[in-house]
Order: C-alpha cells, then sequence, then structure tokens
C-alpha cells in the first residue's frame, strides 16, 4: 500500500502564537513571585492525500537557525497521538531554553499513528516577533540545570546560578555588571542572603544614615546587617571616610585623638570616632577639657567606652608617659609625665579600641 504523502501540508502550515499561555502566576495571592513560561501554542493545518486530514498522528518538532541546513537549537519536541479535525490541529511547544534572541526556524515531522518512519516537511517555518515578545534578549535560562545567564550561556563554577558577563574589552574603563534602582532617592536597595529557606543576612546602601532631614543622597554608607543582630542597626557601617561597628563589637578602632594636654589650653588637633550609633545618627565628637581636681585633661568621647580598651602614648622627641583612667563611661582623664614622675603639658594620642 502506498504510504500518503504530506508534501502539500507545508504550503499550508499556519503559525499562531498565544500568549495567554505565556505567562502564568504563581502564588499571587500570597505575593508570591510572577513567573514568564517558555511554552507556546502552535497551530497548524495538515491535508492528507489533498484532503483536510482526520484522527491520530505524530508529531515532532526541531527548531533550527537556518531555513536550510544550519544547527538544530536544543532538543526535539516529540508528540505522539496529536487529534487533527478537519486538517487542524494544535499543540504546546516548550523548547526548554529561549532560543528566541536569533533568527529561528521550526522543523515539523510527521506521521500516521502506530508507527512508520517520519516524513519531513519543508519548508521549515520561520517563528515571528511573537515569541520574541514573550523573551528577554541576551537571557539564558537551562530550567533543569538552574542556571540564569545574562550574556553567557555556561557556568564558571559548577554551583554558579546566576552570572553576568559585561564584555567591554581588555582597554576599557567602564563598569560592566547590574543596579538596584530603587523609584524613592532615598530608597534602601539590598542583596540579601539565604539558606535552607531562611533569612542570614543583607547589604544595602543607605543614603541618609545619619537620619537628617535634607541628607547629601550621594555621600551615605554601605551597611551590612544578620539576621543575629539584637537590634535593627547595621554590623558594618561603610561610610565616605571611615569604617564602623557598633560599640559592642571587636576588630576595628574605635576611636582616635590627637591632644594637646595643657592645663591652659587644652585641645584637640585632630579626632575620629568610627562606630554605628545605636539609632541613625552621625557619630559624636570628641571634645577635652581641663580638670584641676584630677589634675589632668578629660577627654571625652561620646559614646560608652567603659568596657573598650585603650591605648594612650606621649608625642615627644625624649621618652615620656602617659597615663590614663576612666573619668566616667564616655571619657578617660590622662596626665602626661616625665621619666622623672614630674607631670607636663604636651600633646598626647589614645586610641579606644
Amino acid at each position: 500500500m502506498q504510504r500518503p504523502s504530506f508534501t502539500s501540508f507545508a504550503a499550508l502550515l499556519a503559525l499562531v502564537i498565544s500568549l495567554a499561555n505565556a505567562f502564568n502566576q504563581t502564588g499571587y495571592a500570597q505575593g508570591g513571585p510572577q513567573t514568564v513560561g517558555r511554552a507556546f501554542t502552535y497551530q497548524g493545518r495538515l491535508d492528507h492525500n489533498g484532503a483536510p486530514a482526520n484522527g491520530a498522528y505524530d508529531f515532532e518538532f526541531a527548531l533550527f537557525d537556518s531555513g536550510t541546513g544550519g544547527n538544530q537549537l536544543g532538543a526535539t519536541v516529540a508528540l505522539n497521538g496529536v487529534n487533527v479535525v478537519n486538517g487542524v490541529f494544535t499543540v504546546q511547544l516548550d523548547f526548554g531554553n529561549p532560543f528566541w534572541q536569533q533568527q529561528t526556524y521550526l522543523e515539523v515531522r510527521v506521521r500516521q499513528s502506530g508507527g512508520g518512519s517520519f516524513t519531513t516537511l519543508t519548508p521549515r517555518q520561520l517563528l515571528t516577533a511573537a515569541p520574541v515578545a514573550s523573551s528577554l534578549p541576551g537571557v539564558y535560562v537551562d530550567q533543569a540545570s538552574q542556571f540564569v545567564g545574562i550574556g553567557r550561556s555556561t557556568r564558571i563554577v559548577g554551583r554558579e546560578v546566576f552570572g553576568i558577563n559585561a564584555d567591554f574589552g581588555a582597554d576599557d574603563v567602564n563598569y560592566g555588571g547590574m543596579y538596584v534602582n530603587t523609584v524613592a532617592a532615598r530608597g534602601l536597595p539590598f542583596y540579601g542572603y539565604a539558606t535552607g529557606g531562611g533569612f542570614r543576612a543583607w547589604t544595602t546602601y543607605n543614603s541618609n544614615p545619619n537620619n537628617e532631614v535634607n541628607p547629601d543622597l550621594n555621600n551615605g554608607a554601605w551597611e551590612l546587617y544578620t539576621a543575629s543582630a539584637t537590634t535593627s542597626r547595621p554590623l558594618l557601617q561603610v561610610r565616605p571616610s571611615s569604617v564602623a561597628q557598633p560599640i559592642s563589637a571587636n576588630g576595628l578602632v574605635k576611636a582616635g585623638a590627637f591632644v594637646n594636654c595643657s592645663s591652659s589650653a587644652p585641645s584637640i588637633s585632630r579626632s575620629f570616632v568610627n562606630i554605628v550609633p545605636p539609632s541613625p545618627a552621625a557619630p559624636p565628637a570628641v571634645t577635652v577639657t581641663w580638670s584641676s581636681t584630677l589634675d589632668a585633661c578629660v577627654i571625652d568621647f561620646g559614646f560608652d567606652i567603659d568596657n573598650r580598651y585603650y591605648a594612650a602614648t606621649a608625642n615627644a622627641a625624649n621618652p615620656r608617659v602617659v597615663v590614663c583612667a576612666y573619668a566616667s563611661p564616655t571619657s578617660l582623664y590622662c596626665k602626661r609625665f616625665r621619666l622623672d614622675g614630674t607631670r607636663e603639658n604636651g600633646p598626647i594620642s589614645v586610641l579606644i579600641y
């Protein structure tokens, strides 16, 4: 018995891309994310021996980068037992990765259900711009291996799940990457970390760390937070001129002062305070006064230094000794001595750890 001919099918194929099934909502009522599907609807017409086909047919669909020859893109989609009514059939095609960034052609193969070889229909069908509208140019998605790439399709390391490639050339000084933008000028764009479904830490750029009425939004601070923090304040704060930690944290110098410890006119040549205040505010300033009762200069750092370490030295060409003690929870009183035990005026340096 002579096999039926499907050559007339090629001239009658019609491609209809349906966006109704291209977008799916996952748990939107619970505030979940919206995901973009990769499947699209393909509708075609099949003639059998010059008449509209009816019955069950097996189909194979494959994508190519050329109308003839070329390279196949992705895997072949096989659909068996497709019901054809009066020559019309409709199928859902999902090739996994979206190849819509390039010129894409669809090849169709068909046979009657029940066995036999497939007939490849010609010509291949050029996919129109409709599926391109539902994709993201330059974005590579591999659902099976859970990898998303922008500008590249391979991992750098095996466990990478998201990667960006920005090829500006070896001598180009432009930055490559991405930005997180908020609508509000004082918004807090952040990058979060979670493991096992639990929040762990996040970083943000805080454009107004001092909680000012009219802040300089370009003079903010990078901040690091963790879920174990006892307050809502950051564990690390990087300002344009300092790197700060909370008062109770270890690792960084909290404050320092270069002081002229003089009984007549004590003064501060320069100083700094690198702490994250308990509430959004600028770090306190260091002040110095003279105490006649203590016969010493009193250096107030403006925050609780009761449980912190400190070190004090004399700035002199000849050996000198500096002795300090706590004057209050926020201050030290310090005296400068010669080696014979005589107190003297002069510059000293004090660091709080």
